[in-house]
């Protein structure tokens, strides 16, 4: 593969498993991630819905050792992958079983993505969960933050328990 192909050429030209991110993310990725292409990186990301997006970040990152997967739904622990670096568990990201599962395929991430519910209260246990398990120089993407503005998500503009409000307040308690 051509290292030079960005995430978005990929995604486009990806054949197999779907996906489903906004194409808006892909600069942001590659910008963040160009670093690490060569790596044998460990990446997790949670929320893995049909499978496409393990692919893909398989594709991008053609010399990383592990790809995990975490979803609640069931039937992800049925999706089979031809690339043996890539695995599933299946259970909710925030249970201390599940992350004990997580931990039996990789012990330790370069890149944690959550891609999981969008709920204020999963991306805060997910967060707390997973973020010891990050390298020092790794990086820890929320996507669909936005939903942290949302009520049916346990936001809003004003919600002190909001992920956004979260994370707002750890930067302001790291500076």
């Amino acid at each position: 593969m051509d290292s030079l192909i960005n995430l978005e050429a990929i995604y486009i030209n990806h054949e197999g498993k779907a996906s489903d991110k906004w194409l808006s993310y892909f600069a942001c990725y590659d910008r963040t991630f160009l670093p690490l292409r060569a790596e044998a990186v460990n990446l997790l990301e949670i929320g893995v819905q049909n499978g496409g997006s393990l692919e893909i970040w398989a594709k991008y990152f053609p010399h990383a050792e592990s790809i995990v997967g975490c979803d609640i739904n069931e039937e992800c622990g049925e999706l089979q992958f031809d690339d043996d670096r890539i695995s599933v568990v299946v259970g909710d990201a925030t249970q201390p079983e599940t992350r004990a599962s997580v931990v039996e395929h990789c012990s330790e991430f370069d890149i944690i993505i959550d891609d999981g519910s969008h709920t204020s209260s999963d991306i805060v246990g997910a967060f707390l969960t997973y973020f010891s398990l990050l390298r020092d120089d790794g990086i820890f993407v929320v996507e669909d933050l936005a939903c942290s503005y949302w009520q049916e998500y346990e936001g809003g503009l004003y919600s002190a328990s909001s992920a956004m409000s979260f994370f707002k307040l750890l930067a302001d308690y790291i500076n």
